[in-house]
């Protein structure tokens, strides 16, 4: 049995890990293709390619996804549809979100950088 020093030296060496208190796991589906990443903030990391962009937008709604909008788009009346979806917490809450849009080019006016990986 090891004694309980050496155990404490060893707990202090070792990192510490946390969980974000927010954090997404992220989908796109389009037509047969599905794509997800992973997105963390406070600091912005994950695997998304534009964390910090897409942390910068949930912060100024609460990280509720339905408040993101980009404003007015010129979209073409292609009919593609795209279904997102995220999952995860913000600042501790849990939050979810679902949308389905005629394409890409309205998902992303109304969701900024969210789903753009």
């Amino acid at each position: 049995m090891a004694p309980l020093p050496l155990i404490a030296a060893i707990a202090a060496i070792v990192p510490t890990f946390t969980t974000p208190e927010s954090s997404f796991v992220l989908s796109v589906q389009r037509a047969q293709s599905y794509q997800f990443t992973q997105l963390t903030c406070e600091p912005a990391g994950g695997l998304h390619p534009r964390a910090e962009e897409v942390c910068l937008a949930l912060s100024g709604v609460d990280g509720r996804l339905e408040g993101l909008s980009t404003g007015d788009a010129m979209c073409t009346l292609e009919y593609a549809p795209v279904k997102v979806r995220a999952s995860g917490t913000w600042r501790g809450e849990s939050r979810t979100f679902e949308a389905e849009f005629p394409n890409s080019c309205v998902m992303q006016a109304q969701t900024g950088p969210v789903f753009d990986f």
